[in-house]
């Protein structure tokens, strides 16, 4: 199936400007967060259908787009981002009232709990993309809550050096998020990072 918009920069610089606007700091994990569960509940509601081009990965932490965290990991990547259409501005929103303002532990808890990032883990393991059918099968219904899970702390063997690295990363910014207070409900007044061009660094 072919996605909507042409690249998965314009949904991540659509989250990066929203945080901005809401004074809500969106960490590279938690821009994963959202791009994951707006791309799953985007599948879910169109027959399978992708919202971008993206393969999500199964991770110690999660799912995880390797290629894009890396990407905007340590400095702003040039690249060229293009406007939504309006109904995908309307979907994108919807996603960010639904989960934007959620703490990123919350988020971390949601996604290590999410059936189709399970699924893929227990069929596949580490580094198992997680299908849109099963990103379909799981959020075409509504789902109930699940018990919260922890994040562990010890890495499989046997993992290539760069996911590794990602999933270290990662593991270390939802830990000083937790410690630090970042990503709160309110954001506090700490601004969206400027990851990608044409997003101001600050108000």
């Amino acid at each position: 199936m072919t996605p909507i918009v042409s690249s998965t920069f314009d949904i991540a610089h659509w989250f990066l400007q929203r945080g901005e606007l809401n004074r809500t700091y969106v960490s590279p994990l938690k821009l994963q967060r959202l791009l994951y569960l707006a791309q799953s509940h985007y599948a879910g509601q169109h027959d399978g259908a992708p919202l971008m081009p993206s393969l999500f990965v199964v991770s110690e932490v999660g799912p995880l787009e390797p290629n894009l965290y890396r990407a905007i990991e340590h400095e702003p990547p040039k690249v060229s981002v293009r406007d939504l259409p309006e109904e995908i501005t309307a979907f994108v929103e919807s996603i960010w009232r639904n989960y934007g303002v959620r703490p990123i532990d919350a988020l971390n808890r949601l996604v290590m709990q999410d059936p189709a990032f399970k699924e893929a883990e227990i069929t596949g393991g580490i580094q198992a993309i997680i299908g849109l059918d099963a990103m379909h099968r799981h959020y075409a219904a509504s789902r109930k809550s699940e018990p919260l899970a922890k994040i562990s702390e010890k890495l499989p063997d046997e993992i290539p050096d760069f996911i590794a690295d990602i999933i270290s990363a990662a593991r270390d910014e939802a830990r000083q998020a937790e410690t630090a207070g970042l990503g709160t409900a309110d954001g506090g007044d700490k601004p969206a990072t400027a990851w990608i061009p044409g997003l101001a660094t600050g108000n």
